[in-house]
């Protein structure tokens, strides 16, 4: 993926203790998106079902975020959604430690201003409620 994206023009700016913490910390999001993956395969029964439930949550909240248009640019009620949306978060988090990070308004939400935390809040978060959810349903679906 990183390849990919070097030959489009995608680049590091940062140092390499910020380029390591990038990665490291999409690993945490990966390991968060895994879970709740599991989470959804766990509950729901058939794979098309599955499939509509992850786009039906996943299409809206990478729409209302900053990950195609600045934040600024949103009307005031989504604007709000998007400073507050985990996605933001994590495009933020990561743009920040690659070197790219996104101008903000003065009156960004606090997750804006520190995202690196708020993006690792988030996955600490998801983890903490689905992981145990995950393990109970699995539990409960292949025991008795």
């Amino acid at each position: 993926m990183v390849l990919s994206g070097l030959i489009v023009g995608w680049g590091i700016n940062s140092s390499v203790l910020e380029a390591v913490a990038g990665f490291g910390l999409l690993m945490v999001l990966a390991i968060t998106m895994i879970w709740l993956g599991t989470l959804i395969g766990v509950l729901v029964r058939s794979a098309d079902a599955v499939q509509g439930i992850a786009f039906v949550t996943v299409f809206p909240l990478t729409f209302v975020a900053n990950t195609f248009v600045p934040v600024s640019g949103l009307p005031e009620g989504l604007r709000q959604v998007a400073e507050y949306n985990p996605v933001s978060c994590w495009a933020a988090m990561t743009r920040t430690l690659f070197g790219n990070p996104t101008a903000l308004p003065s009156d960004a939400a606090w997750p804006l201003q520190h995202p690196v935390i708020a993006g690792l809040i988030w996955c600490i978060a998801i983890l903490a409620v689905v992981v145990p959810v995950t393990l109970r349903a699995f539990r409960r679906r292949t025991t008795g």
